[in-house]
């Protein structure tokens, strides 16, 4: 993966910082990953978020709620850290909202 072909979103959330970099096709995101230094648990749940945004519309209410469903189906905790957070820098990515 070449990150400069990515645009790239960043938000301060209370539990850390969400780094986003996805690409976008057509108004749906194709690629998407996380960094920073927030904490989740299970760890391996960030993958189950960037799997299920793969293909969701790029607006902040498709991609909240693709979100709040893995929240609710792998059980997260992420201390400091909600689904809006992710939700505001992807949208920081998207350009916008």
């Amino acid at each position: 993966m070449i990150l400069e072909d990515y645009r790239k979103g960043i938000y301060k959330s209370t539990g850390g910082i969400i780094r986003s970099f996805l690409k976008i096709d057509g108004g749906t995101i194709t690629d998407i990953t996380f960094s920073g230094d927030f904490f989740m648990f299970p760890e391996e749940a960030i993958d189950s978020i960037e799997e299920r945004l793969k293909g969701t519309a790029a607006n902040t209410a498709a991609v909240l709620q693709a979100v709040e469903q893995v929240y609710r189906s792998e059980h997260i905790q992420s201390p400091g850290t909600t689904p809006e957070d992710f939700t505001r820098s992807i949208m920081q990515a998207v350009g916008g909202e």
